[in-house]
């Protein structure tokens, strides 16, 4: 079960944002040189939190009482440039505790074992201990080569790949996405690719990916084409990941007061991996659509609805769709087929901001809604606080069998803090 932390846009959000790029030198006026030794800095991330799980019938096997977690992760990274090549690389060390298992969760990070970073030609993850309550890894996070050949430019490598418009929940972005509940939702962990773009146009952008995996045939291979149409981004893109066909198209741009965002998408259907719940029998649809907006007392809202052939119809039917495999593979997050989204932030000091964010199921009914503050501390640090609360029924025992009436009546109800620095 996702928990939402922040559905605005990766560019907007100003909470938990993790690794920055940070300064990169700048170039001699000889392309071929890079003054002085290479950049670098470390990130350093701390959440605490706490969660208390609702009521849940007896003998059902679900979660019950309370939990807590922290998790601190230092991330180092390097930025260099020599003859025409640009080397980035990046580590991180984490070192987290659990009161409970967190299964199910989706705070910080998955525990399906098909979840996480599954285009890894390579495993550069080093697990030292890995205790009940207690874990500690390192991992090589990004590490890629990147130089230009006349206008083609090549990027060889770990690196971090968005596909769609980075708003809310996207329907494309299915290499690396980010889960509704990801503490480090604007944060890109890297995947092991090859790619290569070239320019067309004023604005334009063509760009073939290729994804490792191991095995191989596990990967992917998209082509994207990007550019800018009477001040609207739009982008069209389509290909192949984990053995299934997909394509769609998407937009982002200002039109009169209103910022229009939206993604639409078309997948293969595969039978052996998934059940069909309605739409077309060879293809399963979806889409996210949204507008941002300027509101009253220097308010900034956004609103949004998502539609997925993959999800419930039913709440009943939740449990069989977290066992197909787009939500077992990690690139699709919410169970249900249809939501709406609404966010309000506003700055409330120099140093302050807030926000209050929700999801709809439009399915069965209930809500989740977290409100949150983040303090600017220093130029390079903040701290913030949030909490969480899931409102909908709660499941019941039928004939000896647990049957969910609503997907966020089984979400817990809590809160925590967090704290990052940049240095």
């Amino acid at each position: 079960m996702a928990v939402l932390v922040n559905t605005l846009p990766a560019r907007a959000q100003g909470v938990r944002v993790g690794l920055s790029a940070g300064p990169v030198a700048t170039p001699s006026a000889s392309p071929w040189h890079w003054p002085g030794p290479p950049t670098t800095g470390f990130a350093l991330r701390q959440t605490t939190l706490v969660a208390g799980w609702p009521d849940h019938p007896a003998g059902s096997g679900l979660l019950a009482g309370a939990m807590g977690i922290a998790d601190t992760r230092l991330r180092s990274w390097l930025d260099d440039r020599w003859y025409g090549l640009r080397f980035s690389g990046a580590i991180e060390f984490e070192t987290g505790y659990e009161s409970a298992p967190s299964s199910g969760l989706g705070l910080l990070g998955d525990a399906n074992p098909e979840v996480g970073r599954p285009f890894d030609v390579l495993d550069l993850t080093w697990i030292p201990t890995s205790p009940t309550a207690a874990t500690s890894r390192a991992e090589v996070e990004r590490a890629d080569l990147r130089w230009s050949a006349g206008p083609v430019d090549f990027d060889v490598g770990r690196q971090p790949i968005s596909l769609g418009t980075s708003h809310f929940v996207s329907v494309l972005d299915v290499l690396a996405p980010s889960a509704p509940g990801s503490l480090d939702a604007s944060y890109r962990p890297g995947i092991d690719a090859v790619r290569v773009s070239t320019g067309f146009g004023e604005y334009g952008v063509a760009e073939v990916i290729v994804a490792g995996a191991d095995p191989w045939n596990r990967g992917g291979t998209i082509a994207r084409l990007h550019d800018t149409l009477a001040g609207m981004d739009v982008e069209v893109l389509g290909g192949r990941f984990r053995d299934r066909s997909f394509g769609g198209f998407d937009w982002d741009g200002q039109v009169g007061p209103a910022g229009l965002w939206g993604e639409v998408a078309a997948f293969e259907r595969l039978p052996g991996v998934e059940q069909y719940r309605g739409g077309l029998r060879q293809v399963a649809l979806s889409g996210v659509a949204g507008a941002d907006f300027s509101l009253p007392f220097d308010t900034l809202g956004s609103f949004g609805l998502l539609y997925q052939d993959f999800g419930a119809r039913r709440p009943e039917d939740l449990p069989s769709v977290y066992t197909d495999a787009p939500f077992r593979q990690g690139w699709d997050f919410l169970g249900s087929a249809g939501y709406g989204v609404v966010t309000l932030s506003r700055q409330l000091g120099p140093l302050v901001s807030g926000s209050v964010s929700g999801l709809v199921n439009l399915v069965d009914g209930s809500t989740l809604w977290e409100p949150q503050v983040t303090y600017s501390v220093s130029d390079n640090a903040d701290l913030g606080a949030y909490l969480w609360a899931g409102v909908g029924a709660p499941p019941v025992s039928e004939g000896g069998t647990v049957v969910p009436r609503s997907e966020f009546g089984m979400v817990p109800t809590g809160g925590g803090l967090y704290a990052r620095w940049f240095f």
